[in-house]
């Protein structure tokens, strides 16, 4: 195993990790992730794409085609959100203790293929990176900067190790007010799949990815709230279209759920984002459907024209699609607060 040396430790002390914004207790930040890169498309053309969205799952079902007389290989890439170790690290991560934190899964003509993850961890300051993807490896420590992922490994080393790893700036130590300590993580992980793709000459190839999203969120109702100001409302307006119809049935369940103080009824939002890639030209046939998983719940993001497939589904369908933003979904979610003692 390659010991951390002094000098390095030294060399790297000046360094402090880039930290995410301090949030409010009751929300969460999302990872954004989509669809598959393919560098470079040439002359394949996608004929169709089904996408597929929910609280729970993505998923993508592609259609290729190669035109021409030859077969013609590209590389296919699935761009992971960057994870960003922080001492409150207020961001919703669907595995936090794997590699592949997204479940990330892909098949082609409905056969299981390799694909092969690419990921480095760097301590970053002033936009600068400074690698240490070697140096994390050779200590056995995972390049996943979670707690959930490195707490084993690190209390493998010795208190002499973690000490010159706090010093390099690799880690910050949190004292809980139970007495136990964390060593936080605080690089920051970039991460890719790939693989080598033929697209035979003259024929298409199915494929289908699928993958957990990260999603964002508040534990309380902010959209329908009165002490929402206009700013505020044109920015969902904007990312969500939220429109005034909406925007009244917002209210009206905020004023359900602040009516008994939130003891027996709550309200909450949660934000999905799926970053639409481009480069490929228009989508020959471009179909989504957006499941709202509970028919109360309020569902709003930029889609026209919408229809409705069953109670907890939307449908948009549209051909020549060129994608130009990427597509954010608001869920207002009800429930009964499963604490609530029973009426007498």
């Amino acid at each position: 195993m390659k010991i951390l040396s002094l000098t390095l430790a030294l060399t790297l002390a000046f360094l402090a990790a880039a930290s995410l914004p301090v949030r409010a207790d009751d929300t969460e930040g999302a990872l954004k992730a989509g669809g598959l890169v393919l560098e470079p498309a040439g002359a394949i053309t996608l004929v169709s794409e089904d996408l597929y969205l929910s609280e729970r799952d993505v998923r993508v079902d592609y259609q290729f085609r190669n035109p021409t007389g030859a077969d013609i290989e590209a590389t296919l890439t699935f761009p992971m959100p960057d994870l960003v170790g922080a001492p409150t690290l207020a961001v919703s991560i669907p595995d936090p203790a794997q590699a592949n934190f997204l479940a990330f899964e892909a098949t082609v003509d409905g056969q299981a293929v390799p694909w092969q993850l690419d990921q480095h961890a760097f301590l970053m300051r002033e936009g600068q990176a400074f690698e240490i993807t070697d140096e994390l490896k050779s200590l056995g420590i995972p390049l996943i900067p979670t707690v959930a992922a490195t707490a084993v490994p690190l209390r493998r080393l010795s208190e002499q190790r973690r000490k010159a790893l706090i010093e390099a700036g690799f880690l910050d130590r949190q004292v809980h007010r139970d007495g136990t300590i964390s060593d936080v993580p605080l690089w920051t992980l970039k991460s890719r799949y790939a693989r080598r793709q033929v697209f035979p000459a003259g024929r298409g190839l199915a494929i289908h990815q699928s993958f957990t999203p990260s999603l964002g969120g508040q534990s309380s109702l902010s959209f329908g709230s009165p002490d929402l100001g206009p700013a505020q409302m044109a920015r969902y307006a904007d990312k969500f279209c939220t429109d005034p119809a909406f925007a009244r049935t917002a209210q009206a369940l905020y004023r359900r759920a602040s009516a008994d103080g939130s003891r027996f009824f709550q309200a909450y939002e949660q934000y999905l984002t799926y970053v639409m890639p481009t480069g490929i030209g228009a989508i020959g046939t471009f179909r989504l459907i957006v499941d709202k998983g509970d028919p109360a719940t309020l569902l709003a993001f930029c889609a026209s024209p919408l229809r409705k497939t069953g109670p907890t589904t939307v449908e948009l369908v549209v051909k020549d699609y060129v994608p130009r933003r990427d597509i954010d979904v608001l869920f207002l979610k009800s429930a009964p607060r499963v604490s609530a003692a029973p009426p007498i």
